[in-house]
């Protein structure tokens, strides 16, 4: 194995994300005090998020639409607390599950073969990178163009902010305006830095995870093949025996991986499987129906869309990976395991292999708290909630008006 670390640009990405969102394990004590200064940063901001909606909700009750707006806002925000305080607390774990996949995956020491395979998952981790890190301005961005498209060309003294402030201060005077308006600005970009930031080491480790199942494969149908074609049918045997514990060694470390992911994202999975159905359902009731102003309507969809490309990057890369994990069942049993000789060595082998299959048929995947595995599945489901809970809030407020 290499001795060097190994490093790729979504690797450093998400690194240099979790860093300075304050999940990091520092490794000496300039680093810790990055760190405080990080959380502190990242603690202003959330609860300032949370103040600013929770005071306006106050102030404009008696309308519904600006309601569920700051509702939504006041939602995510606190999602992305309780992530942030999940993965804190297992900030020793995450930096464990890091640890483990750079000794055991992240490294140059393959054949051609394999380091092709390795090569196109990180193909597929940066460009999942480059997606996560170009989808989350524009899903913010509905926050930042929406006051400056209702200030063009008013009053000055009736500018408003990304989000209102119910205090007695001169904010629409210059240069506390632009002042407050940075400031807003940073706060929406910190957060949702934050409320991605647990998620996209998340993603990596399950395409990472994949191609190391891949991997396996091809090693357990490669065995197979010798360079001698003399080799004695026992020595044969006896080869091909020794790589298949390899496999399972190899089989082994992968299961340990999955089972490490597991532990650390479970709850941070469920937290999040249990409002984004509800989330994306208010997103469909102010595009669809509420009276709500253009501007409005172009924060809830960016919303929308910023949602839908998170759920589904994440039920895609645990759906394969459980998916990957399970074809070891069929690629071991494609091999040339019926030519071997009814010897001690060859029944042994056999004896392993039905191991390895009935094993394989318990999938590697990631649940939701416990409750149910992330698939592809539960992507349609989780839309099916949201149309169900766009139809509910749509018949409610048609009731309430037509009383």
């Amino acid at each position: 194995m290499s001795k060097g670390v190994y490093t790729d640009f979504s690797i450093a990405s998400a690194k240099y994300l979790s860093k300075y969102t304050g999940i990091w394990l520092p490794k000496n004590i300039a680093e810790e005090r990055q760190r405080k200064v990080t959380v502190l940063y990242m603690t202003v901001a959330l609860l300032y998020g949370i103040y600013v909606n929770v005071m306006d909700i106050y102030h404009t009750w008696p309308d519904p639409s600006h309601c569920m707006f700051l509702i939504l806002n006041a939602t995510c925000i606190s999602v992305t607390i309780i992530k942030m305080l999940i993965l804190n607390a297992k900030r020793a774990e995450f930096a464990d599950v890091l640890l483990y996949a750079q000794r055991h995956f992240w490294h140059n020491n393959y054949d051609s073969e394999e380091q092709l395979i390795f090569s196109i998952c990180v193909k597929y981790c940066t460009r999942f990178v480059m997606f996560a890190f170009l989808a989350l301005p524009i899903a913010l961005f509905g926050y930042v163009i929406t006051p400056i498209i209702v200030n063009h060309g008013g009053d000055k003294s009736e500018r408003v902010l990304p989000f209102k402030m119910w205090v007695d201060w001169p904010l629409t005077e210059t240069p506390y305006y632009e002042l407050m308006f940075i400031f807003q600005v940073i706060c929406i970009y910190l957060i949702g830095a934050a409320y991605i930031c647990p998620d996209l080491f998340l993603c990596l480790f399950n395409l990472h995870a994949m191609c190391q199942f891949r991997i396996l494969q091809y090693r357990m149908l490669n065995f197979w093949n010798v360079e001698s074609k003399a080799i004695e049918g026992i020595m044969y045997t006896e080869h091909c025996y020794e790589a298949l514990k390899k496999c399972i060694q190899y089989h082994q470390m992968v299961i340990e991986f999955c089972e490490k992911l597991e532990h650390l994202y479970t709850m941070s999975i469920l937290v999040h499987m249990a409002v984004l159905s509800l989330l994306m359902g208010f997103d469909c009731y102010e595009i669809l129906v509420a009276d709500v102003s253009p501007s409005m309507r172009i924060i809830f969809l960016f919303h929308m869309i910023g949602s839908l490309g998170y759920l589904c990057m994440l039920t895609y890369t645990c759906h394969h990976m459980m998916e990957e994990s399970m074809n070891i069942t069929t690629t071991i049993y494609l091999g040339f395991w019926s030519t071997l000789p009814m010897n001690k060595v060859g029944r042994s082998f056999r004896s392993i292999m039905k191991f390895i299959m009935i094993r394989s048929l318990k999938p590697c995947c990631l649940t939701a708290g416990g409750f149910f595995p992330v698939t592809m599945e539960t992507f349609t489901t989780l839309l099916s909630s949201t149309f169900s809970y766009y139809t509910l809030m749509r018949q409610s407020f048609i009731r309430t008006e037509g009383e």
